[in-house]
């Protein structure tokens, strides 16, 4: 335990800001970047947790402006118990976002579930072990922690916070079962356990989870390189790269964009009423489709890098709600055409600086 504790190396934050500080785990994550920003922006001081100095430096590139209130500790594993001992300690609140989102794995268990169910866990024991007073945890969790991918595209159905994916560990862990599938059920394990968590070890503290489907537009974050994007960004870089010669087939039917889920960490963690809730953080149904018609019609310089669109109605499939996240945390969902339109702007200034 010592020698993992000397590989945490801890610095802690100015003096400056409104005198609260806050922990945000995995800091150079795409969700998690835009966290720091929506906490930043409110004049938090933020100490984040990053794999290695190296990542540290690339957190610091992207958040030049605010580094008089942004610090770090040095985690390797967010899995090791006790890697977050000194890390949570002196701090307010703690926004855990770190878990692997990967969809193609070689072991189940060992790459997904384990990662993120213990590293949940490992979270939640250093604050009741080393900070008494953190009041609120807010978990990034998933629309994967909602929706049963058994029933398919379940027409004339609407997901809300009520619904849990049903997915046994069993299943989930089975080496021929899909990635998709064991990677939701990381999502579903890990939210469950912080709940869980508190039940029964009753802490000083309680967890709130932000539930957000799929995640595109802009990024907060370093990317060093487009062959090197996080795997939603990934998602729709891909049709517009002239790697998709058809449009492909949509799996899930929900999406947000990443500012948005930034906004409503900061609005769970502030919200009295947010304790011991999730929120479904979604701005509704979309499709591949929909996507490539308004990447060719912002965009008509990249007509033959993007799959034709074809002409057809939103599919028959599962609604869902964000009516709870919008009264009780008062979220308003910036629109997919100016998400998507924001994110290929993006892509094209890298394109172009790596052509420079």
């Amino acid at each position: 335990m010592d020698a993992i504790k000397n590989k945490v190396q801890q610095v802690l934050n100015p003096t400056s800001g409104n005198g609260k500080t806050v922990l945000v785990t995995g800091g150079s994550g795409f969700v998690a970047a835009h966290v720091l920003n929506s906490f930043l922006s409110r004049d938090y001081n933020v100490r984040t947790t990053v794999r290695s100095q190296q990542t540290a430096e690339k957190v610091k590139k992207s958040h030049e402006k605010d580094l008089d209130r942004l610090s770090f500790a040095i985690v390797p594993d967010v899995a090791t118990p006790g890697g977050h001992d000194e890390a949570v300690k002196g701090v307010d609140g703690v926004i855990h976002t770190a878990s692997p989102f990967v969809l193609q794995v070689e072991d189940n268990e060992r790459d997904l579930l384990r990662p993120t169910i213990d590293g949940t866990s490992s979270v939640l024991t250093s604050i009741q072990k080393h900070n008494s007073t953190v009041k609120r945890v807010v978990i990034t969790s998933s629309f994967a922690a909602i929706i049963d991918m058994d029933k398919g595209a379940r027409s004339g159905y609407t997901y809300t916070e009520k619904d849990w994916n049903p997915v046994t560990y069993e299943a989930a862990s089975n080496k021929e079962s899909p990635g998709p599938v064991s990677y939701c059920a990381s999502k579903t394990f890990a939210e469950q356990a912080a709940y869980d968590f508190v039940a029964k070890n009753k802490p000083n503290f309680n967890v709130s989870s932000i539930c957000p489907p799929m995640v595109y537009g802009p990024a907060a974050h370093s990317i060093d390189s487009l062959d090197k994007l996080n795997t939603s960004s990934a998602d729709i870089y891909r049709l517009m790269n002239g790697s998709e010669k058809t449009v492909p087939d949509t799996n899930f039917f929900a999406w947000v964009d990443v500012r948005d889920v930034g906004e409503a960490h900061v609005k769970a963690y502030e919200s009295s009423e947010a304790a011991g809730q999730r929120y479904f953080t979604t701005a509704g149904g979309y499709t591949y489709n929909q996507i490539c018609e308004i990447i060719l019609k912002n965009f008509p310089e990249l007509k033959g890098r993007v799959p034709e669109p074809k002409e057809e109605k939103f599919p028959d499939v599962y609604g869902v709600s964000n009516e709870k996240a919008r009264k009780e945390l008062g979220m308003s969902f910036i629109d997919l055409e100016t998400s998507i339109v924001d994110q290929v702007k993006e892509f094209l200034a890298l394109e172009k600086r790596s052509k420079a």
